[in-house]
């Protein structure tokens, strides 16, 4: 079967990724109701979540310079009749407002480890004002345990990330540390290629 997206720019980790993440989000029960991602580049993983998971809504988000691309893939999206992946829109972390309320969970991958600290300490505050009680947090991507890389290739990365102008890998206590203890780590989940899923929630 021919890929209707294939003459779009795409992520290829995100290609790499995106079923097992979904397999995995779908062991641990979170891949329903709707849910709203920070920073979806071209889409990849919420179209690729709609097309498999029919009772999921999806709600992409990308910064301006980025979302005519992420706004292409939603077009073909809709040509395929895939109507639970809703139309992105904008969203700067520290410059446009976000009320993350309606929905029943907030997904974002690989964000935290590309922004600047500052950057990713300003995303978590932020959500976490209209996050309700209860309300879910997945991140995926790669991260510190007890400030100690989980691998070398990780090392590697992390030093390949700041030599890039990239924030760098975060520890797995400092979303916590950041929500001013509002968000508490529930799971962490391995991953390939020695990244996460790590799950918080609003306490």
């Amino acid at each position: 079967m021919t890929d209707p997206f294939a003459h779009l720019a795409r992520n290829s980790a995100a290609d790499n990724n995106k079923q097992p993440i979904l397999d995995a989000l779908q062991k641990l029960n979170l891949l329903k109701g709707n849910i709203i991602e920070i920073g979806s580049g071209p889409g990849q993983h919420g179209i690729h979540f709609c097309q498999n998971v029919s009772e999921l809504t999806w709600q992409p988000t990308e910064i301006i310079s980025k979302l005519p691309l992420t706004l292409q893939w939603y077009e073909v999206s809709q040509k395929q009749g895939l109507t639970n992946y809703l139309k992105p829109f904008s969203f700067h972390i520290g410059q446009d407002p976000i009320d993350v309320s309606d929905f029943d969970l907030i997904y974002s991958a690989n964000v935290l480890h590309i922004i600047s600290e500052e950057l990713a300490q300003h995303l978590i505050k932020q959500l976490v004002e209209t996050m309700r009680q209860g309300q879910k947090l997945v991140l995926y991507g790669p991260f510190k345990k007890d400030r100690e890389y989980t691998s070398e290739s990780n090392r590697d990365f992390d030093q390949w990330l700041f030599s890039e102008g990239y924030g760098g890998m975060q520890d797995l206590t400092d979303v916590e540390n950041w929500s001013n203890g509002e968000l508490s780590l529930m799971q962490v989940k391995n991953m390939p290629a020695n990244n996460f899923i790590v799950v918080y929630q609003k306490v």
